[in-house]
């Protein structure tokens, strides 16, 4: 019987920017002279990230000026900080209503809808943003995160070449414009935006990774190596850089060597069950089928739903002439929905 050894592999995406407020040191002129100051004071305190004290201020002055719309948006910023999004969806609402010239307050809406997992919520609300003449490039990047995540990846490299086009330096939309090209198979325009990422930002550990993971697709694999490798010198704990360039090496046949970033990954995440799985595939191929049933064995006790492990473990009996434990595992394997698993059990009614 032919022998299927899978290296499961990580892509890395960054969808993580910190927040920032845009309008947090912009004083209004309110009617009310004590708003005005308790107001400020609450723009002093959130610069200052105290944003307790910030919220407290912000709540005076709403009490004492209930029209204040800008209160309301820096009251809702604050909350965005503490993450409790609904409050902070609450008081944009507020804003707009009072005052629909705050365009930032649609934009931050979109913000914690998408934080709070409303999706199309914070879509509608960047559409209006960008409607409404806020042509930042924070609004297209957080549109073109949401429709990667959908699975859109021709909107959202639209979304990020928008990013772009305002902001050339915008290391993140290059990376994350990289990984959906990376998804619609355009591997030259992923190395380029990766490329580019890693010229305006050569400290982002990801972006290497996830070079590393399209020069494989492209079968360099001593390109894919040294991506892995510098992402590895820019984090040293960089567990799935780990995995990945042991999958290449064994892609190159040195199991010894894939061997050793397997275990290394392992040493750093000791419930990284693909690591488990792969360490075990590269045993075999060096003919320690007991060693590797061990590492399979681990992968399904982390995970008893990882259909590949049930599939590679089947194989190892198999090759012990255990034929009685490999069709089970592979019948475990097709009912996790690993297809292959079917050509194996055709063995098992023989």
């Amino acid at each position: 019987m032919r022998n299927l050894f899978l290296f499961a592999t990580f892509l890395i995406l960054s969808y993580s920017v910190i927040y920032s407020q845009e309008e947090d040191s912009t004083l209004v002129v309110a009617e009310d002279q004590e708003a005005e100051l308790v107001y400020n004071n609450g723009i002093d305190n959130f610069n200052s990230k105290n944003y307790k004290a910030a919220l407290s201020n912000f709540d005076e002055a709403i009490q004492l000026k209930p029209d204040f719309a800008k209160a309301f948006f820096n009251r809702g910023s604050v909350k965005m900080e503490l993450q409790q999004y609904d409050g902070a969806i609450s008081d944009f609402n507020k804003a707009t209503e009072l005052d629909e010239t705050i365009i930032n307050a649609y934009y931050s809406r979109g913000r914690a809808k998408h934080l709070n997992k409303d999706n199309q919520g914070a879509l509608a609300d960047y559409a209006i943003a960008i409607e409404k003449g806020l042509k930042e490039s924070k609004v297209y990047y957080y549109s073109g995160l949401i429709k990667f995540q959908a699975e859109d990846y021709k909107g959202a490299i639209e979304d990020y070449t928008q990013a772009i086009m305002l902001d050339s330096k915008y290391a993140y939309a290059y990376n994350d414009r990289g990984s959906a090209k990376r998804q619609i198979e355009d591997y030259v325009g992923a190395i380029a935006d990766y490329e580019q990422a890693i010229r305006l930002d050569p400290k982002m550990e990801f972006t290497y990774n996830n070079l590393g993971s399209v020069k494989r697709k492209k079968e360099d694999y001593d390109g894919a190596i040294s991506s892995y490798t510098q992402a590895i010198k820019i984090k040293s704990d960089y567990y799935s850089a780990y995995n990945n360039r042991g999958s290449v090496k064994c892609d190159k046949k040195d199991y010894k060597g894939a061997i050793e970033d397997f275990k290394k990954a392992i040493s750093i995440k000791d419930d990284y069950v693909f690591a488990y799985n792969n360490l075990g595939t590269a045993k075999m191929k060096l003919k320690d089928y007991k060693g590797a049933i061990t590492n399979f064995d681990k992968a399904i006790q982390i995970d008893p739903k990882y259909g590949y492990a049930y599939l590679n473990r089947g194989i190892a009996k198999e090759e012990m002439r255990n034929f009685d434990g490999a069709c089970k595992d592979w019948q475990e394997a097709e009912k996790l929905g690993v297809k292959i698993a079917t050509t194996y059990l055709q063995e098992c009614n023989h």
